[in-house]
């Protein structure tokens, strides 16, 4: 696939020849999401094609468990392999809980910045913050903590430019090269760059027999059931209750924004046919409300008292 990205995002090897000319020594960061673009990122970097001095999987803390064993799993791989880049596993510096903290949040106080991207009724939808806020950020942040180390200001001569796993089917994704952030701080696409897409990704994972579940959070709208590796059915299926309580905060969200009380116009649903995602599967909500009621309700208690301890 030929690199078509906007004009103004240059590729890598141009951010980087910009960087040495400005005399900046650069430090090189994977952003791991746990799925399979930058799975092949890092691979990469095992085998040799790709230095990097930092890995960060920044957890969304909505993730299914899935992913946590996928991670997991490239770690021991560096391990065996005798790669010694360290390996870092952040969060939001403000929502430790993540997007679920974000979210119950959002439903329960006047918090009112929806970070996440949905459907909206009439169509469109909401714009993919989550991304940026929830991954990008906090790794940028352990970035330059890894740089600045015990100095309080981050140093002139140094430059991180941190590779984002972005397929070359997915160009739209890359806005901007430089972070709005940290100026300080180049984010790069070698995918794009390479050609290389999602599809390419997955073959190349499947062919080392390496593990090719696709990353995203468990109520992630990006989900179809014609999507391969993106299926809400494998979240039924192998996330279960991971499913309900998506069923739960789908409700919710339109109880709060037909209530009024917040900035959001339109009513945002998880589902891409804009309809209830527990009506979608009828079948599956009702066998798992019943089997996970208490589950449910003690885990919607546990998130209530971590945002009250929060805002104490």
């Amino acid at each position: 696939m030929q690199r078509q990205i906007h004009s103004l995002i240059k590729s890598k090897n141009e951010i980087i020849q910009d960087l040495k000319a400005q005399g900046k020594r650069i430090f090189h960061v994977l952003s791991f999401g746990g799925g399979t673009q930058s799975a092949w990122l890092l691979d990469q970097h095992i085998r040799g094609f790709i230095d990097y001095d930092l890995i960060v999987f920044a957890d969304t803390g909505a993730e299914p468990q899935f992913i946590h064993e996928q991670v997991a799993w490239w770690k021991q791989r560096m391990r065996d392999q005798g790669c010694t880049t360290p390996f870092q596993i952040v969060t939001h510096n403000r929502f430790q809980g993540g997007l679920e903290e974000m979210l119950f949040r959002y439903i329960f106080t006047d918090y009112d910045r929806f970070q996440m991207v949905a459907h909206c009724d009439g169509g469109g939808m909401l714009p993919r913050q989550c991304t940026v806020d929830f991954k990008i950020v906090p790794a940028q942040r352990a970035a330059r903590r890894m740089v600045m180390g015990k100095n309080s200001t981050f140093p002139n001569d140094v430059a991180i430019v941190m590779d984002i796993g972005f397929a070359a089917d997915e160009q739209r994704r890359a806005k901007r090269n430089q972070s709005l952030q940290y100026s300080y701080v180049w984010l790069t696409y070698p995918m794009i760059d390479a050609g290389i897409s999602t599809e390419d990704s997955m073959e190349y994972l499947r062919n080392n027999n390496f593990p090719i579940r696709r990353s995203r959070c468990y109520f992630c709208p990006f989900m179809s059931d014609k999507k391969p590796g993106m299926s809400w059915h494998e979240i039924i299926k192998d996330e279960p209750f991971s499913f309900l309580k998506a069923c739960w905060i789908d409700e919710k969200l339109r109880e709060v924004v037909r209530n009024g009380h917040k900035k959001l116009k339109k009513l945002p649903y998880f589902h891409v046919e804009r309809q209830p995602l527990r009506d979608v599967y009828r079948d599956y909500y009702l066998s798992l409300y019943s089997q996970y009621y208490a589950q449910l309700n003690t885990w919607i208690e546990n998130m209530k008292a971590i945002i009250k301890v929060s805002n104490q």
